[in-house]
């Protein structure tokens, strides 16, 4: 294994480590109070919205591993901090956002419009999710194992190298993402938001841990085999399809067991625009991939105005994802010479970097 994959599978493990930690802590604390509606908020706040000031902030060093460690060890002092749920979430906050955008900046710095290696790096997280859940509700871990798997995840994110440095010669995939412009961006980001919204308001079914973790790995495989998919389609294809088709299927069918087809679906386009963004910002894809967390941070926000569990109506459900799904369709366009690369070429050659 190269040193570049060795590194995104390293992050991509420890991302899967920070979440399941984060939502172990989360359900067994803070959420069983009086507070818990402002303590989310709080916590969506510093998770995803601070990311944007943070990768603007990492952008400017050549070694991101410091703020990556540093977000691993508050998410491990949050865990350590049940007792006091406010000093919790704020610690597991603030570690979630760094470790993921510090993360970002490693293992993709120098392959901004890679859809592959953004899918590889943010699928896990959607497993450690459910699995935090589910085990901070039933009590099933043990603060102290997580907090080793946090010390192993710091070990292992170091020994993974520094990675891709400022100014790094970008390995640039013959795809449209490295084209669009700030119109497109903007596309993008608001489409991240429909999907966003349109995910927190989906009727799924209920009741046991099975549904939660059929949920997980749906988000899981669809965020994963959507980068391995534009190897062989056009971008704007599979966001189109994948959105499109995915959102119809959440609409026609809530509650039930297809439902989890089309958020398989639905995700497929999520390493897309990632992709897609940090591409379009040369030299800044901290700062990049903040942008489409704090994009699902405003699509969600709506939620805090509406009453708790509302589901979106079928009308809506529909009209939404549709949009998504022709945003992406027409923000992804390609230049008449963009072409892609075969179906079984995972991983291009790599090349020297400064």
């Amino acid at each position: 294994m190269t040193g570049e994959k060795r590194r995104l599978a390293f992050h991509a493990a420890a991302h899967f480590t920070v979440d399941l930690s984060c939502f172990f802590a989360f359900w067994s604390a803070a959420l069983r109070g009086e507070h818990a509606p402002v303590l989310i908020l709080l916590y969506n706040f510093l998770a995803f919205a601070l990311q944007a000031p943070l990768g603007a902030l990492i952008d400017r060093t050549d070694d991101a591993r410091p703020y990556t460690v540093l977000g691993c060890g508050l998410v491990a002092w949050g865990v350590l901090s049940l007792a006091y749920p406010i000093v919790s979430v704020v610690l597991l906050g603030v570690g979630n956002a760094l470790f993921h955008v510090g993360g970002a900046v490693t293992s993709l710095r120098h392959r901004p419009g890679d859809a592959l290696f953004a899918g590889i790096f943010v699928a896990p997280g959607a497993l450690g999710v459910a699995l935090g859940t589910l085990s901070g509700k039933g009590g099933l871990l043990s603060p102290l194992f997580l907090v080793l798997l946090l010390l192993a995840a710091i070990g292992c994110i170091w020994l993974g190298g520094s990675g891709a440095p400022r100014h790094c010669e970008e390995i640039r995939l013959p795809s449209p993402m490295d084209h669009i412009g700030a119109g497109a961006i903007m596309c993008c980001l608001v489409s991240i938001g429909i999907r966003s919204f349109a995910g927190f308001t989906v009727e799924t079914l209920s009741g046991t841990a099975m549904f939660v973790l059929l949920g997980a790995t749906a988000s899981f495989f669809g965020k994963f085999l959507g980068g391995i998919l534009t190897r062989g389609i056009p971008y704007r294809i599979v966001g189109l399809l994948g959105v499109g088709i995915g959102g119809l299927v959440m609409a026609f069918f809530p509650a039930n067991a297809v439902t989890y087809g089309g958020i398989f679906l639905f995700n497929l386009a999520m390493p897309l625009t990632l992709s897609a963004v940090m591409a379009a910002l040369p030299g800044h894809a901290g700062f990049g991939f903040g942008l489409t967390t704090l994009a699902l941070f405003l699509g969600s926000a709506p939620l805090y105005a509406l009453p708790d569990g509302y589901k979106a109506s079928l009308p809506m459900m529909a009209a939404l994802t549709l949009f998504a799904a022709f945003l992406l369709f027409f923000s992804l366009r390609p230049k008449q010479s963009a072409a892609v690369l075969p179906a079984d070429e995972f991983f291009p050659q790599e090349q020297s970097m400064q």
